[in-house]
């Protein structure tokens, strides 16, 4: 399941412009840039927000896309605080809108605070790979940075269902992981609500690759790893069981942010 795949170190000069919006295909109203994959595409919208939409018989599926969020964090009172885009010039690029670009597209991030962050997202093959890396930054707390991937609502169900029902709904969803802590491989089934991913037996401490698997997501799966388990660490937040959607993120090691294997890589399969 390991994919390695190395970033092409770009930089990038000042600019001052918001990013502009690709306007020439309906599916794409409101992103910059773009990449068509039989089984999802991804796009960077002009508002500093992506998504990954997956694909059936070739069609995009904007039910099920995954928000793909840029978190830049700042630790204040002994609580992590997430910093907001700037509304002037909070995102820019000096990468021409389109689709299927040649190569990475960079893209920088400016939070309240005045924290900016290097995005540079490499595609291939479906397989999308993010790179933070810290320009500058002007609070003295502490700053991490990361990925959110937030699931759409996976199942609507009329109304609860008993034990049964659910695992004849639900039964063949999973969440499969390596943890971080010791490499260990776990794997949790939807429909058992009474274990909890989060719990120290699954993943408490965080993983270094998941697999989610379900038939409310198109009946494919959602590849998520870190390009090293030593760089960063992937943390689940669930809205109670499984089956009502969750979210995830990757959070880089503030110390090896701009290191080659400091990234995430996601895909759908």
């Amino acid at each position: 399941m390991k994919t390695i795949i190395v970033l092409l170190m770009v930089s990038i000069m000042p600019v001052t412009a918001k990013l502009p919006v690709m306007s020439d295909k309906t599916e794409w109203l409101g992103y910059f840039v773009g990449w068509v994959d039989r089984e999802a595409d991804f796009g960077i919208g002009a508002d500093g927000e992506s998504s990954l939409c997956p694909k059936k018989d070739r069609e995009q599926y904007n039910t099920k896309e995954i928000k793909v969020r840029y978190l830049v964090e700042e630790k204040m009172n002994e609580r992590w605080v997430r910093r907001q885009l700037l509304d002037e010039g909070g995102v820019v690029s000096e990468q021409e809108k389109g689709l299927d670009p040649e190569g990475p597209v960079v893209i920088v991030t400016t939070v309240t605070g005045d924290t900016k962050v290097e995005w540079t997202h490499l595609v291939d093959r479906g397989r999308v790979s993010i790179q933070p890396k810290l320009l500058s930054r002007t609070s003295e707390n502490e700053i991490r940075v990361g990925v959110e991937f937030v699931l759409p609502k996976l199942y609507y169900f009329d109304g609860p269902l008993d034990e049964r029902e659910l695992k004849d709904k639900v039964g063949k969803d999973y969440v499969k992981a390596t943890r971080s802590k010791d490499r260990k491989s776990v794997r949790l089934k939807f429909h058992e609500i009474d274990e909890s991913i989060i719990s120290d037996d699954y993943l408490a401490d965080g993983a270094s690759e998941i697999e989610v698997q379900s038939g409310g997501f198109l009946d494919k799966a959602l590849m998520i790893e870190s390009g090293d388990e030593k760089t960063g660490r992937i943390d689940v937040q669930p809205k109670g069981p499984l089956h009502n959607s969750f979210r995830m993120t990757w959070i880089a090691d503030p110390e090896k942010l701009g290191q080659k294997d400091c990234h995430v890589t996601f895909w759908v399969e």
